[in-house]
């Protein structure tokens, strides 16, 4: 009987006002941050052709906007534990906004590159802003399974983006009536949002996100622990710890452990993620023969049902297994999958199919990953820790490996360039985690930490 009551308490504190404004906020902030970011994947092939560069020039700039934001998000981290989760969730989301919306009057290639530099630092910024703010507000017996779906914001930003460049890159009647009007305000040429150059078109639908964050700003409270956690350090003769004090505690003989598996961990994950994810428009339009607006179809798509995988993973870590445990057999069920994507031409359904697949277990597994990261780490250092173990780890693997791909496809082709940086990743990915202590899912934050 006492269970049951436990298990009653537990439903009604995941119910409550409080958690569901914050995790839905969260969510909804995560969601319209990544959307904005899928923009970049979704356009590559006509900007290519705008700009008239090839695939490893793609590699370039995707590769220095990672490797920019393996630092920047340390910087966030330290930025978020100091000032608060709100305003600098608020101050994120508008700022990476306004980044990707000026992608659309992009002239020169310099432009565009710093915009991606500035947009995907602040975007990445975000990560351990959310991922604090759901750990810290979810009752401990579904922290795991709510900070896992927090994820699906990556997929569903992505689906939404997909949707989003079938039906506005090339539109003429939509490109038309947009592009007279901004070239009445005398923004931009009417024939840049038309025809080759309709990838801008996309991007502008990045600042209508900029007055939701002012909104979000009024909607979301701050985290209580957070608060509480702040009172007691300025009470302290200390007045809390110093970012430096932070940063040596992580390297300290007591957690150097989880952070360097964690490192490792996010490095491989992070580059098998980054070495695809942003490619897989272009594989599909040049390697397997699809249109534009089908290979951002399969993508899109796929990116809508493999969202399931994110709640599959968060649900199997929290009540089936634990989430390092997950996090293996996530990666291990996807290794043989994402060859099958690289490797077997069978159709556009297939190829939809395939996709949504690898993206169910490939990339569900970053809902438990990120999750595991935030909860073994003490309130008091969680978003810097996020941000230097995932953030770093998993930003330099997004800076290493798109400039590797992007160099491997001239001469040995997509395919092998895939195989021979994705599928080893993977498997270290799994073997490192396997490594980490192993954490019964739904202990306290203050039990795990110590």
């Amino acid at each position: 009987m006492g269970q049951h009551a436990s298990e009653r308490a537990n439903w009604r504190a995941l119910l409550n006002p409080y958690f569901l404004q914050v995790f839905g906020i969260c969510l909804l902030g995560w969601t319209l941050a990544n959307m904005d970011q899928a923009f970049f994947g979704y356009a590559i092939p006509p900007i290519k052709e705008t700009f008239a560069i090839g695939d490893q020039q793609i590699g370039y700039i995707l590769s220095g906007s990672f490797l920019a934001a393996a630092f920047f998000i340390v910087v966030a981290g330290l930025l978020t534990d100091r000032y608060g989760r709100r305003a600098m969730f608020c101050v994120f989301l508008a700022l990476s906004a306004l980044m990707v919306g000026l992608f659309s009057l992009a002239e020169t290639l310099a432009m565009l590159i710093f915009l991606r530099l500035a947009g995907w630092c602040l975007c990445a910024g975000m990560v351990p802003i959310v991922n604090s703010y759901v750990v810290e507000t979810s009752p401990a017996r579904f922290r795991g399974f709510n900070a896992g779906i927090l994820q699906i914001g990556y997929p569903l930003g992505w689906f939404i983006g997909g949707l989003l460049a079938v039906e506005l890159m090339g539109n003429p009647a939509i490109g038309r009536a947009v592009g007279g009007f901004l070239e009445s305000l005398g923004l931009i040429f009417a024939e840049a949002v038309q025809g080759a150059g309709s990838w801008r078109l996309l991007f502008m639908v990045a600042f209508l996100v900029i007055p939701i964050a002012a909104v979000l700003y009024w909607c979301i409270p701050e985290s209580r622990r957070f608060l509480a956690e702040k009172e007691a350090q300025e009470a302290a003769p200390e007045a809390g710890m110093t970012a430096r004090g932070r940063i040596a505690l992580l390297l300290s003989r007591q957690y150097i452990r989880r952070v360097s598996l964690g490192w490792i961990a996010s490095l491989t994950f992070g580059g098998a993620y980054a070495g695809t994810a942003f490619f897989f428009p272009t594989f599909f339009h040049e390697v397997r023969g699809h249109t534009l607006e089908e290979a951002n179809l399969i993508v899109g798509v796929s990116y809508g049902i493999g969202a399931i995988g994110y709640i599959a993973s968060s649900a199997v870590g929290e009540f089936v297994t634990t989430r390092r445990n997950t996090v293996a057999i996530w990666v291990f069920i996807a290794i043989p999958i994402a060859a099958a994507v690289f490797w077997l031409d069978l159709g556009l359904g297939a190829d939809i199919g395939l996709m949504a697949a690898m993206t169910f277990f490939f990339y569900g597994t970053i809902a438990v990953l990120q999750t595991y990261l935030a909860e073994v780490f003490p309130t008091r250092v969680r978003a810097t820790a996020v941000a230097f173990v995932a953030g770093i780890g998993i930003n330099v693997g997004f800076a290493v490996y798109p400039l590797l791909v992007g160099a491997l496809v001239g001469r040995i082709g997509w395919q092998w360039a895939f195989t021979v940086t994705v599928l080893p990743s993977l498997l270290l990915t799994g073997l490192s985690t396997l490594m980490q202590i192993n954490v019964r899912s739904g202990e306290r934050l203050e039990d795990i930490s110590a």
